[in-house]
């Protein structure tokens, strides 16, 4: 089995931060720059201000205004102070303890990658204490929000048994859902549930249909799997 998928940064919301910087300006087209009579189109555009001022270099300023958002409750801004925090970027010195704060406060809101990420560092033991209970339980939130990743990571610890009571059938559940939206990792560990008959009924073409789309996607355990099987891949 796969190890877990560890922090997520992306996210769609306007205050969010992309997998490697701040996602520019012109990503969130449609969000007007004025003060809008509605609460939250005002926070929206107070986010969009901000994230512009972040571009801008002026990364205090920018800081300012989500930690004014984060304080208000507004789930966004508290989930950029937390990625701030975890990687010491944008005028903040890392943090995990504060990176953790700020995520569980998204989170609780139902922010799905405040409840990832949340779940990887109670999984490691970083800026909270290590409880692989607690991870279970805001990958699972996660999850049920359709996050591939949390399904991915369900699965595994299910059919380990780390965390939870190992249930293969479990195992297979999570991981379906997460093989069933083109993951990768979970099409081969899905497979191979198949191939031994573990958490369901054994079944050699599926295994091998579930190994021909993960390695389609360049997966190397798949590819290395099915050359050992004298399959093409």
């Amino acid at each position: 089995a796969l190890g877990f998928m560890t922090m997520q940064f992306g996210a769609s919301a306007p205050a969010a931060v992309s997998g490697s910087d701040f996602p520019a300006d012109s990503a969130f087209p449609g969000v007007q720059m004025r003060s809008a009579a509605n609460p939250a189109q005002d926070t929206i555009a107070t986010n969009h201000v901000a994230l512009a001022e972040y571009n801008n270099g002026h990364q205090s300023e920018a800081v300012r205004m989500w930690r004014s958002l984060a304080e208000q409750g507004d789930m966004d801004a508290q989930f950029t102070l937390a990625v701030l925090y975890n990687r010491g970027d944008g005028a903040v010195q890392k943090d995990m303890i504060e990176a953790a704060r700020w995520y569980r406060k998204a989170a609780e809101q139902g922010h799905v990658l405040a409840q990832y990420n949340l779940g990887v560092l109670y999984a490691t033991g970083t800026g909270v204490a290590r409880d692989i209970n607690a991870a279970v339980q805001w990958w699972r939130m996660a999850a049920l929000q359709g996050h591939t990743e949390s399904q991915f990571n369900l699965g595994l610890f299910y059919a380990e048994g780390n965390g939870v009571k190992q249930d293969p059938a479990e195992a297979v559940k999570w991981w379906a859902m997460a093989a069933k939206k083109g993951y990768a990792a979970a099409q081969f560990n899905l497979g191979l549930m198949y191939m031994k008959g573990e958490g369901v009924d054994e079944n050699e073409d599926e295994a091998v249909r579930l190994w021909h789309l993960s390695a389609n996607q360049g997966f190397s355990q798949a590819i290395a799997l099915l050359k050992a099987l004298n399959l093409n891949p």
